[in-house]
């Protein structure tokens, strides 16, 4: 009797492990329903490519920082509460977020799920030579609408 059970039970097994695998494979990938916008932090001169960002709410803005060392990006509009964990970003308690220091070929992101315009500025550090490094600043806006 034991036996007999052990005999279904194996190709059941292998039947869940078949049909798992097809929907798990021709499932679409979870990225492709998240808008993206991305915006490149690009060399010395602090260049922010492209200055202003329109997103819709539950679009995840991404910095990616194409320059020489790192950057950090801190928003100077109270953004709130974002719909996923950002990523290389903290808020402090009444949700003002900035960035850790993002380093060249990195990203920070956020999901934006709050309507208005939030500013933001981008620092970096930039040494010429054996001269003391000298920050540059620059700045961005990031407009979520419905």
């Amino acid at each position: 009797m034991v036996r007999a059970k052990r005999i279904y039970l194996f190709p059941l097994a292998i039947l869940f492990l078949v049909v798992g695998g097809v929907l798990h494979f021709n499932a679409p990938p979870a990225s492709a329903e998240q808008p993206l916008q991305l915006i490149t932090l690009k060399g010395e001169s602090g260049t922010i490519s492209p200055e202003s960002v329109t997103a819709k709410l539950g679009t995840t803005v991404v910095w990616y920082n194409s320059g020489p060392g790192p950057v950090t990006i801190k928003f100077t509009t109270k953004l709130g509460i974002a719909c996923s964990a950002p990523v290389n970003f903290a808020a402090d308690i009444f949700g003002n977020y900035e960035s850790v220091a993002v380093p060249m070929g990195a990203t920070a992101s956020i999901c934006f799920i709050g309507e208005g315009e939030y500013s933001y500025t981008v620092k970096r550090l930039v040494s010429k030579g054996k001269e003391k490094p000298v920050e540059v600043t620059s700045s961005g806006k990031v407009i979520s609408v419905k």
